[in-house]
């Protein structure tokens, strides 16, 4: 079975190094899992994981979650997540049905994922008019789209305006150079999406392995909102058609609410929506075994630190 980008060693250096989240893996049988350990709040979370051989059984997982509650405990951890499974990797429903007998609760979540193997003929096709219509006007607009070629302009281009637009606090450049260093087998990518003065309109970053390639860190500037230029429109068309040419398989749209509780999850929703891919399910798991007492507590410290 395939081990996704986010159980293996380059993800958890990367998560230990920009996260501080210690790397722990968890083997039982025919499963293992990567989480990440954090300490401060008692959790260990693991993305896209666990990893079970063809050979496990239900068995097998149960004795998994078995095992895993009881290193949990030992190490006084008192919630543990599985932030979902990949995209084309579903959870098995006899493991689902293990969760919950265990007292994991389920966070319905999906994704949708665009294929790459057919033509840009088809591609278009397939998107929404209004997708279609993005991509002209901010073509039209003389909208240009800058893949960053290196550290400097991922520095430049990319990190000083997505963190100012996303109103985030930005360290040192060495800091995020180290963490570049990290990946040594060029998973992440960035574009810039510039009006024709230069200027930063939007923001859209990837990480692809095995084939897929997923988006990330995803932006809008005031300027394109101001001017209502369809930035993201021909970020993700340019992106998509940059993933298709260098023979990625599938491009992940990245995870939405499908009962979306709020204006934004609405739009996220919509505009996801829009490109034409199918619909997975990519729900999570979570188990919170903290006392109501320290519930209480938790909660006040987030009020005393707001």
């Amino acid at each position: 079975m395939m081990t996704p980008f986010t159980q293996t060693k380059t993800w958890a250096d990367m998560n230990e190094y920009y996260n501080g989240l210690e790397p722990k893996i968890f083997n039982d049988a025919e499963i293992s899992c990567l989480f990440g350990s954090d300490r401060k709040h008692a959790s260990w979370t693991s993305f896209n994981g666990p990893v079970a051989s063809g050979k496990a059984s239900d068995q097998d997982f149960s004795n998994f979650l078995t095992e895993l509650r009881k290193a949990a405990k030992k190490n006084n951890t008192h919630q543990i997540y599985f932030r979902s499974l990949p995209p084309l990797r579903e959870w098995p429903l006899e493991f689902e049905n293990e969760l919950r007998e265990f007292g994991f609760k389920r966070q319905e979540w999906k994704t949708l994922i665009t294929d790459l193997t057919v033509s840009e003929e088809k591609l278009l096709k397939c998107f929404e008019h209004s997708a279609r219509k993005g991509i002209k006007k901010a073509v039209s607009l003389g909208v240009i789209v800058e893949k960053c070629s290196g550290f400097d302009q991922y520095f430049s281009d990319f990190l000083i305006p997505y963190y100012k637009t996303t109103e985030r606090p930005l360290k040192e450049k060495e800091f995020y150079r180290k963490g570049w260093l990290l990946d040594t087998e060029n998973i992440y990518h960035y574009w810039v999406a510039k009006d024709s003065m230069g200027e930063p309109l939007g923001f859209l970053g990837t990480y692809t392995y095995d084939g897929i390639a997923t988006e990330i860190m995803s932006a809008l500037t005031l300027l394109a909102f101001e001017k209502k230029i369809p930035a993201q429109d021909i970020l993700h068309w340019e992106v998509i058609k940059y993933h298709k040419n260098v023979g990625d398989l599938y491009f992940d749209l990245a995870g939405f609410n499908p009962n979306p509780t709020s204006e934004k999850e609405k739009n996220i929703k919509r505009f996801k929506e829009k490109w034409g891919g199918k619909i997975y399910d990519v729900s999570s798991y979570y188990l919170d075994n903290r006392s109501f007492l320290q519930k209480i507590i938790l909660k006040m410290r987030g009020k005393i630190n707001a």
